[in-house]
């Protein structure tokens, strides 16, 4: 998304330029270079950030209800050759984030279970939540303490599919794991239909200082500008009153 704001700005200056405006291609070109480097040397990601993530720096205390539910929201796949499906490489913080709760969960003696959400969304033939749920399963998360959801395509989509799952469940307590740059639009969405839920961050992403342009900060401008466009979008849908998803299906968790 920074990529394009930036094509926008070199394409306002060129096309001042075509028009004979010189005094206004200059400014373009000034901008451009200005948002080049606010992106590619720090200082834009890092304000962006700190001020995104603030709410979820620190992790909440894990105050446990009888009855728990820890929502795993789902972060792409990968497909090595030879392999079946895996987590993609981001998604794996959130995983360990929420074998942790459960094991702490389980340990306190209270009943725990493990919402997984997420459709196909990349068209792999295989929903996110049953790739992820082999991977928990490894871990140790028993299947009779897994539900998968396995339909949503987006966070408005998870929060929307999983209040059927949590009424099921019967949660006391909704501990809703992702990163901390998605947990404010995810937070969102899911009171938006009803949820009170505990947001449990798990990855960190920050701006770094560079004298030289990184890709490394164009990446985290990108991750953070996605949410602030998410955020509006999912204000609209709010606004709209929109619900619309598929019709509901079981997914079963054995193979």
């Amino acid at each position: 998304m920074a990529m394009q704001l930036l094509i926008v700005l070199l394409a306002a200056a060129w096309l001042a330029g075509l028009l004979g405006w010189p005094r206004l291609r200059q400014a373009g070109l000034l901008l451009a270079l200005g948002f080049a480097l606010a992106v590619g040397c720090g200082p834009l990601p890092k304000i962006l950030l700190r001020y995104w993530q603030a709410p979820y720096v620190q992790r909440p205390a894990l105050d446990w209800a009888p009855s728990n539910a820890i929502v795993l929201l789902t972060a792409g796949s990968t497909y090595p050759p030879g392999g079946p499906l895996e987590p993609g490489e981001t998604a794996y913080s959130r995983i360990s984030e929420a074998v942790v709760l459960y094991r702490d969960c389980h340990a306190a003696g209270a009943r725990c279970t493990v919402l997984v959400s997420g459709g196909d969304a990349d068209r792999t033939g295989e929903p996110l939540a049953r790739t992820y749920s082999r991977t928990l399963l490894n871990l140790g998360v028993p299947a009779g303490d897994l539900v998968l959801e396995p339909r949503s395509l987006n966070t408005w989509a998870n929060a929307r599919l999983a209040r059927a799952r949590l009424q099921q469940i019967g949660a006391e307590r909704i501990w809703l794991v992702s990163s901390a740059r998605h947990l404010r639009r995810a937070v969102f969405a899911f009171r938006h239909f009803g949820m009170e839920v505990i947001p449990v961050r798990s990855d960190y992403l920050r701006g770094l200082w560079s004298w030289v342009p990184s890709a490394y900060n164009l990446y985290a401008t990108n991750s953070v500008l996605h949410e602030y466009v998410g955020m509006a979008l999912y204000h609209w849908y709010a606004w709209r009153g929109r619900t619309d998803v598929p019709p509901e299906r079981e997914e079963p968790v054995g193979d």
